[in-house]
């Protein structure tokens, strides 16, 4: 998942990838989806082959295999329009003494996992699971290969993304030009998409999943899902607790939110890791920005950019909105903070390079001007259907006035992001469970991390009480999801679960 880049920036129009899924019950979200097993039963199994050389992305992956699975447009109608989910395998290193698949969802929600698979290999997972595991992934209906979700053209991302939002301090001017700004986008999706907007809720991905198991040939389904990817674990195992195998859940979002934490504390959240990021650098006196003074060092820059924004090679500018979204990305990892003040320290002197080249990562923003994905699209569209909402400026408002003091570069790009729900054109054909615990569920491994710019640390002990089988696992430290690479403890009990179930000790917190 991914967090607002801050009020500055019209992405964070939805709370940028991490918003919580389900509103308070005085949104009057539709009660009850159907029943777990809808109207359609998935049989068959995946035709695995290589995966096409024209594809830009897999075609370079000698051992990727790719594969599609034909299932309805909507469970509930089964007989009606289908699509094409797109699927893809990385074998297992070790054939011979190989466990099983298992399914991996990176978050988002938008984010291509067949994408991120391709490039990323074994090496996305702690290598023994690599070893040991099948590793499957998937583009969820409406992310690139799967019905995508289409809105705005290369050229107006590009001005979407560099385009200031909301003040910090917003007037009721600002208020409603964030309205208009949501209906906006919102129409041009509706334009660009049609109906199929409807069809992409995390239940109906969820489903998927179930097609995937079948599909996969196996009677319960493993799972390893990062950020976004625990709201899918936790709707899949409450509506098919019978087929959940072992399930890790890293870096939580929140199942019962309130308007508070919907759109208030992922915005303390993220404000502290920056907060953190500056202390370090002033703490450091090898630090190349601020001289120890590196908040109004960033002030002072993010103000020049606006006065004169930085020319870049390609014939853009690096304003302050692209540098706020430059120095987002790096909060994800505790080692990229040196990024940051590398590339705050080189546009202090109207070098914009490694900040434009940081911003377009997140962005998934190409040399040449295309975007490697639609993730800024697909996640606004999924997070709305989830979560019907209200374009009441005087709720957002509230919200911001609450948070402002605690999240002042973030409190009112978290709060308006709540309208473009409220504006959105479609509802869900298969809204969320009213209540997702898991049921039933095998036991469920709930991992999260105390300094989580994303996914606040409390989402994580809410998803452990929240789910009947939940388990948690806490990793003290910073970073957005704690799985593979920071803590040898983690990844021990992560490998130690998924290959024979074992759980690691109540209340077990790792800082290595």
């Amino acid at each position: 998942m991914r967090t607002a880049t801050g009020s500055h920036n019209r992405l964070a129009i939805a709370a940028l990838l991490a918003i919580a899924l389900v509103t308070s019950a005085c949104e009057g979200l539709v009660s009850g989806s159907p029943s777990p097993t809808a109207s359609f039963i998935p049989s068959g199994t995946i035709d695995w082959q290589s995966c096409p050389v024209t594809d830009p992305v897999t075609g370079g992956n000698p051992e990727l295999l790719c594969a599609t699975i034909t299932v309805p447009r909507d469970y509930l109608t089964p007989d009606g329009p289908t699509i094409e989910l797109a699927v893809a395998l990385l074998p297992a290193a070790d054939q011979a003494n190989k466990v099983g698949p298992l399914l991996l969802n990176f978050g988002g929600p938008g984010a291509s996992g067949i994408d991120t698979l391709a490039l990323s290999g074994r090496g996305i997972v702690p290598a023994e699971i690599g070893n040991r595991f099948d590793l499957v992934s998937w583009d969820p209906r409406g992310v690139s290969r799967t019905a995508p979700v289409e809105c705005l053209s290369d050229a107006e991302m590009d001005d979407w993304a560099a385009t200031p939002g909301i003040s910090n301090q917003p007037t009721a001017t600002d208020w409603q030009g964030a309205l208009n700004d949501a209906q906006w986008f919102a129409d041009k999706c509706k334009a660009g998409t049609g109906e199929m907007l409807a069809y992409i809720g995390t239940t109906a991905s969820a489903r998927d999943m179930e097609s995937i198991r079948v599909g996969l040939g196996v009677e319960k389904l493993d799972y390893l899902g990062f950020s976004y990817g625990t709201a899918l674990g936790a709707v899949y195992a409450t509506l098919f607790p019978n087929s959940t195998g072992h399930l890790i859940l890293d870096g939580a979002t929140d199942m019962e939110p309130t308007d508070e934490s919907e759109y208030g504390e992922q915005g303390v959240s993220i404000q502290g890791a920056l907060d953190r990021l500056f202390a370090w650098c002033d703490a450091d006196a090898a630090c190349p920005f601020g001289a120890g003074k590196s908040r109004a060092a960033f002030d002072t820059l993010m103000n020049n950019l606006d006065d004169k924004p930085i020319e870049l090679e390609d014939g853009r500018k690096l304003n302050s909105v692209l540098a706020w979204t430059g120095v987002i990305l790096t909060l994800y990892d505790r080692d990229y903070w040196d990024y940051a003040v590398q590339g705050l320290a080189q546009a202090s002197e109207r070098n914009g390079d490694l900040l434009s080249q940081l911003a377009d990562a997140y962005l998934d923003r190409a040399e040449d001007g295309t975007y490697k994905s639609n993730i800024m699209e697909a996640f606004p569209a999924i997070s709305c259907i989830d979560s019907p909402t209200t374009p009441s400026i005087a709720r957002y408002k509230a919200i911001y006035e609450k948070f402002a003091s605690k999240a002042p570069d973030f409190a009112a790009g978290q709060a308006s992001g709540g309208l473009l729900c409220g504006v959105w054109p479609y509802k869900s054909a298969d809204p969320l469970p009213t209540l997702v615990n898991g049921a039933g569920a095998a036991p469920i491994l709930v991992v999260g991390t105390t300094g989580d710019p994303a996914t606040p640390y409390a989402w994580s002990q809410r998803m452990a009480d929240l789910l009947e089988s939940g388990h948690l696992l806490t990793y003290v430290g910073e970073g957005h999801t704690a799985v593979n690479g920071k803590s040898a403890c983690i990844d021990e009990a992560a490998i130690a679960f998924l290959i024979s179930g074992t759980l690691p000790p109540e209340e077990t917190r790792c800082d290595d």
